[in-house]
């Protein structure tokens, strides 16, 4: 019999087995590390020490043990919340159930289209096969994708019109919003379609539109852009001799020949300001019209600098017995020209009309820059009963 040694001992030197050595296990018997070996069952193995992962796209390398190859496919293919479906067809796809409650898709890749089936009951899910689940989820809905399909053939469903803010969360098109929604917006921002735009190199315009109806009551604008004019026509009752075969130049020229011109530019006049005052202390811009209800005779202030190309008059009209005393605003490069009075003139009734209109005048210098523009105001009176 062999003699046998302590383990440790100096005189042993480690090998990697090949498998074919031969091992004494009693007096008269012998086996092979191989043999040895066969008596582990992987198959039968159990996966002592196995949990979920529950998170995370794990990896299997060379590196890993039985038990983490175990885990790692466990967590790739859903922890069994989601099964994968596959037949020898064109139809692979994916199911998962809580209960007996199911949720499947399927793609068909020859026909171009998916199968989506949303919470249908099954007896025993677990009992189904893979053609049982196909077929199943096959009796949902079908969406076709790419292919020879195109946006012309899509159809529009569930449509209501926008009528206030409150109607959408956001009333603009935003990130998120569906095909349906920013149409839906859309239409809104133009009137839910009672309203037209229209322009060409000369100007731009706006037209109210509701069907047919537009024949009986036609509003719209159009404005020139150069030139500043705005045209506009309100429910017009003429424009049936075009209709909806009306093309924008014809709109366009209708309402150039038919509109009400407006001029919109800077050499507008302010409107007047009228006022009664009775204070014998008072001040006069540009564009204000003052009636004088005092006693006393006043002392107004004319301010100059208020006077320009859109105020350049402005009145004060006060008892024929009430001589005003006008004087320039301090501090403004007002000038004024006081009406020379006429001794003939004596009323004993009615109003003294005193009309203010002012003259811009510029000088240059070549010294120095500064504002000497000067604001002559001359003063008119006339007398009235």
């Amino acid at each position: 019999m062999a003699e046998f040694h302590e383990i440790g001992s100096s005189q042993f030197t480690e090998v990697t087995p090949a498998g074919t050595e031969q091992i004494q296990i009693s007096a008269t018997q012998k086996t092979t590390l191989r043999k040895i070996a066969n008596l582990f069952k992987a198959m039968s193995a159990a996966l002592t020490g196995f949990t979920p992962l529950g998170k995370g796209a794990p990896s299997i390398n060379s590196s890993s043990t039985i038990l983490q190859a175990f885990q790692a496919l466990y967590q790739l293919v859903g922890s069994a919340k989601v099964k994968i479906l596959g037949n020898n067809g064109s139809t692979p796809g994916f199911v998962s159930w809580s209960g007996t409650t199911c949720y499947g898709i399927l793609f068909d890749t020859a026909g171009e289209q998916v199968y989506i089936r949303n919470r249908w009951t099954v007896s025993k899910p677990s009992e189904q096969t893979d053609d049982q689940w196909i077929a199943a989820i096959k009796a949902g809905k079908a969406i076709k994708f790419g292919g020879s399909g195109s946006i012309a053939d899509l159809k529009i469903s569930g449509w209501s019109d926008i009528i206030r803010y409150a109607d959408v969360q956001d009333p603009y098109i935003i990130n998120g919003d569906t095909l349906i929604d920013a149409l839906r917006k859309l239409q809104w921002m133009t009137g839910n379609n009672t309203i037209k735009t229209f322009g060409n190199a000369s100007g731009v315009g706006m037209m109210w539109w509701n069907g047919d109806d537009q024949y009986d009551s036609f509003t719209a604008f159009y404005f020139k852009i150069e030139t500043r004019k705005l045209y506009i026509i309100f429910k017009d009752n003429n424009f049936s001799e075009f209709g909806v075969q009306a093309t924008n130049d014809q709109i366009i020229s209708y309402i150039l020949s038919n509109g009400d011109p407006i001029y919109l530019d800077s050499n507008y006049r302010h409107p007047m300001t009228y006022t009664n005052l009775s204070s014998g202390s008072l001040t006069l811009d540009g564009s204000s019209s003052v009636w004088y209800t005092g006693r006393d005779n006043p002392t107004v202030t004319v301010n100059g600098d208020s006077f320009d190309k859109q105020s350049p008059t402005a009145c004060f009209i006060c008892p024929y017995n009430i001589i005003p005393n006008f004087k320039s605003l301090s501090n403004t490069n007002t000038i004024l020209h006081l009406p020379n009075n006429s001794s003939s003139m004596s009323p004993i009734s009615g109003y003294r009309v005193y009309t203010l209109y002012c003259q811009k005048v510029s000088t240059t210098t070549q010294t120095r820059i500064i504002n000497n523009t000067k604001s002559h105001i001359f003063i008119n009176l006339d007398y009235y009963k």
